[in-house]
């Protein structure tokens, strides 16, 4: 389409349904591995990276029924440590997984994030949070590797404010021992939402 012609003057009335945020929900998805018991998210987005972060939760073992935007996540039967490399390499946010299942796992294994169409976005940020809470982070073969037999809070220190690795850093505190204190976090509405969620 070359070209959007708007002709204004006229009284706008009527009725728009607002669609859930992406950005708040796939970090909650990627928490939702954390808590033994039922989540129940509403307004949820049905869109492809949500479809993919399900289909994520199934490969680990999440039971998910998802109809008319509610969604009822169990992670009681999750069994799974890896993030199958056809399913994380569709999307960026799959990254977020490697904190939850450090967290509730003790180990987890996740190819290399895809699905950004919008240059080079590295994950040493998110590497690096993971790691100053106490995580081994390694490499096999196209695969990130981490090891937290339990993270330990401390201060997590972000050179920069991104809001995956802010994110990231949440998903971790959370199963840490004693508190996180973390410093030049992202503070984007995506980042609050999730956070209060």
């Amino acid at each position: 389409m070359p070209e959007i012609i708007v002709e204004g003057g006229r009284r706008l009335q009527g009725e728009v349904q607002i669609q859930g945020s992406k950005n708040a929900v796939l970090p909650v998805l990627a928490a939702a591995v954390l808590p033994k018991g039922e989540t129940v998210l509403t307004h949820v987005p049905a869109i492809d990276d949500v479809a993919v972060s399900l289909e994520i939760l199934t490969a680990l073992g999440v039971s998910v029924s998802f109809s008319g935007g509610r969604l009822t996540l169990c992670a009681d039967s999750l069994d799974g440590i890896e993030v199958p490399e056809e399913l994380g390499s569709r999307m960026r946010s799959s990254i977020l997984f490697l904190g939850s299942l450090l967290g509730r796992q003790k180990e987890a294994r996740a190819a290399f994030p895809g699905g950004c169409a919008i240059g080079n976005r590295p994950v040493g940020l998110h590497l690096s949070v993971l790691r100053q809470l106490g995580a081994e982070i390694f490499f096999e073969k196209n695969c990130l590797c981490g090891r937290a037999e339990r993270f330990t809070g401390g201060t997590v220190v972000l050179p920069s404010p991104s809001v995956g690795a802010t994110e990231q850093a949440l998903l971790a505190a959370v199963s840490a021992a004693g508190e996180t204190l973390l410093c030049g976090a992202a503070r984007e509405p995506e980042v609050r939402s999730s956070a209060s969620s």
